[in-house]
């Protein structure tokens, strides 16, 4: 299987699962009267906008440069992260709002058995979907499918925290202080998505920086040095920008260099190719 092909059915799938999370999530939610469920239910159903998005990206990542874009259209991987980050982090605000408006209200009752049984529905299927999405992970790296990923590990710890918090009030009811149960749900929302309020942050960041062609995370350049010191180049010759799953590398040469060019830029290629990353090499001719 290719890295596209994985990719693309993977973010298939992550839309199927977010949809029949959302819609039984939202009808459960009402019925339990728990805003809990609705925040949960209500993140699913943009997991399934979201993941839309990720594949209208990666159609528009990889078609080939034209007339209108000589240069392809690389950020629009980037583009989408960054929206999925912006809205997520709306959500997360607009859930905090709403429990201190619920708190403030006197808290509300809600129908335990019914959130109990959703909450333990929820993290099974959230795990499954995450695992699932993780084996494609390992074929297609890119950012589209890190940003899906970082989706479903914020969907599975909210569920499991959602899960954890309405076995803990039910528990609550079973005491003296069975009264004060009803601010459990809006202090559970708040609890929650203040916690995964810096994963969105994150993706904002990260997105911005591969729209302003920072140079790439982790031990991408120190590897790609090393790639092409064998043609005594060094590090300051070799400039580098991640854009989604595009790696832009440029290789100063000297005229005495530029006999080995060809094969350099081969070299270069190859080595982005065994990293899963697409490769864009220039070679600058730089002359003193």
């Amino acid at each position: 299987m290719t890295p596209f092909i994985a990719e693309r059915r993977a973010l298939r799938f992550s839309a199927i699962s977010a949809s029949l999370f959302a819609f039984s999530g939202l009808v459960l939610g009402l019925a339990s009267g728990s805003i809990t469920i609705l925040f949960d239910s209500g993140y699913s159903l943009l997991s399934l906008v979201l993941a839309s998005l990720s594949l209208l990206a990666l159609q528009h990542a990889r078609k080939p440069a034209d007339d209108h874009y000589p240069f392809g259209r690389l950020t629009v991987e980037p583009l989408a992260v960054l929206l999925k980050g912006v809205v997520i982090a709306l959500v997360c605000l607009f859930s905090m709002v709403s429990a201190v408006w619920s708190l403030l209200q006197g808290g509300r009752p809600v129908t335990l058995d019914l959130a109990i049984l959703f909450s333990i529905v929820n993290v099974g299927g959230c795990l499954l979907t995450w695992w699932w999405l993780k084996r494609y992970a390992r074929i297609a790296r890119s950012s589209l499918l890190a940003a899906e990923l970082r989706q479903w590990q914020m969907d599975t710890g909210l569920s499991a925290a959602v899960m954890l918090g309405f076995a803990l009030t039910w528990l609550l009811t079973l005491t003296p202080w069975a009264s004060y149960a009803r601010f459990a749900d809006p202090v559970m929302v708040l609890i929650i998505a203040g916690y995964f309020l810096p994963m969105p942050i994150r993706m904002v960041r990260g997105a911005l920086r591969e729209l302003m062609f920072g140079e790439p995370m982790g031990s991408i350049r120190q590897d790609m040095v090393e790639e092409v010191a064998d043609f005594d180049i060094v590090s300051d010759d070799v400039r580098m920008a991640q854009v989604g799953s595009f790696l832009m590398v440029d290789i100063q040469l000297d005229k005495q260099q530029m006999d080995d060019a060809e094969e350099i830029v081969e070299s270069v290629e190859q080595h982005c190719i065994r990293r899963n990353l697409r490769p864009i090499t220039s070679i600058t001719l730089v002359t003193t």
